[in-house]
């Protein structure tokens, strides 16, 4: 499918583009999001792998414009991130619904059209690019009529909440996009002629990095070892790893190395989940923790599972994994009853495991739950890997914290590590806090909190895919979680419009069997992998690289 290009828009050729529709506004200057974070600093050639003793192991990225992950916290603040979103929310779903389109029917486009939309797509979808020198450089501005171009034109022939793509409207607009493509493409170009180059920009459009979001669900979790699995199974590495609760623990595991052994992995953690060392009756300390009816020493099963993963115990710092890693945890603000809280976990730790005992303790999380949730302006969302002074904190403090549960699983810090422990005080003051608990109570499913993070420069390209895995929507397997489930759903159906893909997993463990065997685990993977097998055609697609640009009209 051979195109032509508008002649005013210094292409040669003749296809007729308003070049108003395409001009720039002025007041919209390069940077506007914050002209003060234009500046960061740029990210060494290679990153460590702790699974490799230390050595520096360079990244398997598909993107030359991203092949090492920024040693740097990514401190900076990116001001109106929400507002860029609702603008390229529409081409989000528009892409894919296109793509499952192309899965479904595989003459709906020619090879020629499917490239070029994809790269319209692509491009639509551009809000910042990180020069080759290191910088930031916001593009929203000169790239804003063609976005809106674009999406008003794709929704003409795409309709998501149907499903339905008339093929013969988008093959017939195919010439029209070829020439805005050539046309915006060449005005960024003209536009920060100082900044990158064709080169450059194209190579940050051409290539998608991973993004994985894992959410939590206790046992219902380990589904996300069959996400693992099924990256590897393509070829794909993900550059961050976003977890709440259970899917922070798996998270930090993934992170810990580029490639994976997902047998090795199946194999450690039963050996290393055994909740007689694990947990042990709370006895009423607190010092950072929410309280619960047991105190978690997750320190232990940890560095049992990196021993048998890695073969040392130590536990890594956020600064120190190969793949980037964020953990989601939920700050308690003061003024939360936490003297009343404390008292009715105190009761209810009790050593019987009689009926009655399980049922008043399953109540007493309901109630705590159902007491936050009933006070969204005491409650903070703290990302540790991204909050301040967190970037050197040990990794699995943070996913102690991430993986508690109010009322029922108490993490905390007692040794007195001064680095720990200032970080910890100092976020408990940044942001008044009482305790912190589990991070499935603000952010189940952080898709937001991958996709800002990708957007303030975390990977350094912008152009990422984020895969979210929920383990905790209601099935017939975890009914007696309803009341909870009530709680963190609206969260996470908030959070659905940051993925680019969001699986809701249907065949889950029980939540509260977090201590599953080799062949019990075997059979959730297996199960996990078979709800994949519809979504495999789409997502390598997906990930997979555009062809070089005009490949369209060669």
């Amino acid at each position: 499918m051979a195109v032509t290009l508008p002649s005013h828009c210094k292409t040669g050729h003749g296809v007729e583009v308003p070049l108003a529709l395409l001009k720039h506004d002025p007041h919209t200057e390069p940077g506007s999001l914050n002209k003060s974070d234009r500046a960061m600093k740029a990210p060494p050639a290679h990153h460590t792998d702790l699974a490799h003793g230390g050595r520096p192991d360079a990244v398997r990225t598909s993107s030359p414009i991203v092949a090492a992950h920024r040693r740097t916290s990514p401190y900076q603040h990116v001001a109106g991130l929400g507002r860029h979103h609702n603008k390229i929310a529409p081409l989000i779903g528009l892409e894919r619904e296109l793509l499952l389109g192309m899965t479904r029917d595989a003459q709906l486009l020619s090879a020629r059209q499917a490239a070029l939309l994809r790269w319209a797509l692509a491009l639509g979808r551009m809000v910042l690019i990180q020069t080759p020198e290191g910088h930031d450089v916001d593009v929203s501005g000169p790239l804003e009529p063609f976005r809106e171009w674009l999406t008003d034109n794709l929704q003409r022939a795409i309709q998501p909440e149907a499903h339905a793509i008339d093929g013969a409207a988008l093959r017939s607009m195919c010439p029209a996009v070829a020439a805005r493509v050539q046309a915006a493409r060449d005005l960024l170009l003209t536009h920060f002629v100082q900044d990158f180059g064709a080169a450059h920009l194209d190579a940050e459009l051409m290539h998608k990095e991973l993004v994985l979001v894992l959410g939590g669900g206790g046992g219902s979790g380990f589904v996300h070892l069959a996400t693992f699995g099924l990256v590897e199974e393509l070829g794909l590495t993900p550059r961050l790893i976003v977890g709440s609760s259970m899917g922070s623990l798996l998270g930090l595991f993934r992170a810990m190395r580029i490639d994976y052994d997902h047998e090795a992995t199946l194999l450690a953690v039963p050996r290393s989940f055994d909740l007689t060392s694990v947990l042990s009756t709370f006895t009423g300390n607190t010092r950072f923790g929410f309280p619960g009816l047991f105190h978690m020493q997750l320190l232990r099963a940890a560095s049992n599972i990196l021993t048998h993963l890695f073969g040392s115990p130590r536990v890594p710092r956020f600064s120190e994994l190969p793949i980037r890693f964020e953990a989601v945890s939920t700050g308690v603000r003061t003024g939360f009853a936490g003297s009343e809280i404390q008292r009715q976990v105190l009761q209810s730790a009790q050593p019987s495991m009689s009926p009655f005992a399980l049922r008043r303790r399953m109540q007493l999380f309901i109630d705590i739950a159902r007491q936050l949730a009933a006070n969204p302006q005491l409650l903070r969302q703290i990302v540790f890997g991204y909050e301040e002074g967190t970037w050197d904190f040990a990794t699995v403090e943070a996913v102690g914290f991430s993986c508690s549960v109010p009322g029922l699983l108490h993490y905390d810090v007692f040794h007195d590590d001064p680095h720990t422990v200032s970080t910890l005080e100092a976020i408990a003051e940044r942001h008044q806090l009482w305790r912190l608990t589990d991070g499935g109570v603000v952010n189940n499913v952080p898709s937001r909190v991958a996709w800002e993070s990708v957007m303030r420069g975390s990977i350094g390209s912008r152009n990422a895919f984020i895969l979210a895995g929920d383990a905790f929507a209601p099935t017939g397997s975890n009914f007696l979680f309803t009341p909870i489930q009530q709680i963190t759903r609206p969260a996470v159906l908030a959070n659905r419009r940051f993925s680019d893909f969001h699986k809701t997993f249907k065949s889950t463990p029980n939540p509260i069997n977090l201590t599953p065997g080799y062949a019990k685990l075997q059979r959730v993977v297996a199960k996990a992998i078979d709800e994949y097998a519809p979504d495999r055609d789409y997502l390598k697609l997906a990930m997979s690289s555009l062809p070089p640009f005009g490949e369209w009209s060669r």
